[in-house]
Parts: C-alpha cells; structure tokens; sequence
C-alpha cells in the first residue's frame, strides 16, 4: 500500500476507511477536539477581560490551529488522488480516472470548501486589512467540519438534497404571503402608526415575525382591522411555516426508514446459511456502524429476525421429518 493510500486510509472518517482504521479514529478524535477547542477560544476572544489577560494565548492557539488545518486541507487534496471514485461520487457517469481528476472533483466538494473557509481568511489578513468580526464569523463556520464526522449532519443534508425542489417550492410560497402580509398590514396601519409601519418594507419585519408566531411585541397593530388582520395572519403562519418543517421531517423519517430496511436486508443475508458466526456479527456490526443504527435497537432487529428465521426453518423440519 502506498503513502497516499495510507494517508487517504487515515485521514477518512474512520467508519468509512477501508484500512488503518485505529490510526483515523485517532486521527478523528484529535482533530474534533481541535475544532472545539478553536471555536471555544473564538467565543472566550469576544470577552474583553479574557481576550486583554490571555491575547497572546488566544492568538498561539489560533495560529496552531490554521497550521494544522492548512496540513490537514493539503494533506486531504493530495491523497484524495488515491481515492476510489465511489468514495468521491455515487454517480456512474463521472470520469474521474486521473489523481488529478479526483483531486479536482474533491476541491469542488462542500466539505473541501468549508475546509478552505476555516483557513483562508486567516491568510487573506496578512496581506489585507479585514474586519475583526468578519474573521471570527469565518472561525465559527470552522464548527461546520464536524460534519465529515457526523452522519446525523450527513443524513440531514441528504434529506435536504433529495428534498430541494418541494423546500423551494414551500419557501417561495412563504415568502410570497409575507410579501402579501406586509402590504396588507402596511395599509391598514399606516395612518395610526406612521412611525412603526413606515413602508411596505418595514412592514416586512412585522410580518415575518407574526407568521412565525413568535410576537417580539416590538410592533403591533392598534387598529381593530389591524388586530383582526393579525389574529389571522398568526393562525395562518402556523399552517404555512409548517410546511418545511413537515417535508423535512418526513423525509428525514425515511431516511432512517431506509437504513433500517438496509440493515434488515443484511441481517437475513447473513441468516439465509442458517449459521451466525463471530465473522457474520462482525460483519453486521460493521453495517450497523456504516448506518449509524442505535447499538440496542439493532440488536432488536438481529433477534428478532433471528427468532423468525428459526421459526420458519421448524415447519420445513417437519415436513421433512414426516416425509
């Protein structure tokens, strides 16, 4: 095995490396502790008693801490090379037959430009002046590397893929009634409150958090066409801010449906020969890690798919038996 294989081995998520996989989950330990602790120090950095006694401190970590992810970043870019193409894409149509093809098909990737955005603004200040708070927004978006480590966060962004064209779809519809909301307020609430409700756009505000139903209380209406048109506004944004959430959460749903048909199917592969070997649990212990199945309720599904094989296997006995 090469260097770049043994590095892309290690520098995968440990659940998904085919090899070294002691060596990538202490890889990925080390590594999530570094993201936690950077984004720890980013948040102690905004307080002023914190950030004047330890500043040289702060600033060590943090300049440690984009060393080590500059590595990580350069290290993820040269062994992505030695990639399979499945690792890479599920699609059967790209050709990625070159290292470099893989590379380039790896820096397009969401995970590859996140891990750019956790250095590069680090590097953008050496050479321009940049705002201190535009710096820190970039250093939290580093919390989003977890998500190469988090199959809830995997699953999550999957549900939201497939399910991109009907969120689209909930969401233009949303923004359409609270354009619509707006105007109406604008309206009818305009003469009382020329202030509070200046224009269509500031009316927006009103809107949005009526819809919501979450009422700052900031703003209301006074007028009783006014209270009438938020009483309904409010049970109608309960309808309809319900939309995405239902899509997601259904979606989300079958999602975990799916794995759990996925583990069933492997379960009863591996009962077909009638034996269940330290191999077969090995091997099923290994999928249920892959799909990232509760460990009790997998081993639910394992006994009672056990149980109803050895009950069908009875009946054949016996007929067997009687012949």
């Amino acid at each position: 095995m090469s260097l770049q294989t043994t590095c892309y081995n290690i520098l995968a998520s440990y659940k998904d490396a085919p090899s070294h996989r002691t060596a990538s989950k202490l890889f990925d330990v080390a590594l999530v502790a570094i993201i936690v602790l950077n984004v720890v120090t980013m948040m102690l950095s905004t307080v002023p008693d914190i950030s004047s006694e330890w500043a040289a401190e702060l600033h060590i970590i943090e300049v440690v801490s984009v060393g080590l992810f500059t590595l990580e970043y350069a290290l993820r870019i040269w062994s992505s090379g030695a990639a399979p193409t499945s690792a890479l894409t599920s699609s059967k149509d790209a050709q990625l037959d070159t290292p470099w093809q893989k590379r380039w098909f790896y820096l397009k990737s969401p995970m590859a430009l996140v891990d750019l955005l956790a250095i590069l603004p680090f590097y953008l200040s050496m050479f321009f002046i940049l705002d201190l708070r535009i710096l820190r927004v970039f250093r939290v978006l580093r919390i989003l590397k977890l998500g190469r480590y988090s199959r809830s966060m995997q699953t999550l962004v999957t549900v939201i893929r497939n399910e991109s064209h009907a969120l689209i779809a909930a969401l233009s519809v949303l923004m359409l009634f609270t354009v619509i909301a707006a105007t109406c307020i604008y309206y009818i609430e305009h003469t009382a409150q020329p202030e509070a409700f200046s224009s269509i756009p500031a009316s927006l505000w009103w809107a949005v958090v009526t819809l919501t139903t979450v009422g700052y209380g900031d703003i209301v209406p006074i007028t009783p066409g006014g209270k009438v048109f938020g009483g309904l506004i409010t049970i109608l944004g309960i309808c309809f801010y319900a939309l995405p959430a239902g899509i997601l959460s259904s979606s989300f749903t079958a999602q975990m449906q799916l794995k759990r048909d996925r583990f069933k199917e492997t379960v009863r592969t591996v009962l077909e020969d009638g034996k269940f070997s330290e191999h077969d649990k090995g091997h099923i212990e290994r999928v249920r890690d892959l799909l990232d199945l509760d460990e009790e309720e997998a081993q639910l599904i394992v006994r009672l798919l056990q149980h109803h094989h050895s009950t069908s296997q009875k009946p054949n006995a016996d007929k067997k038996s009687h012949t």
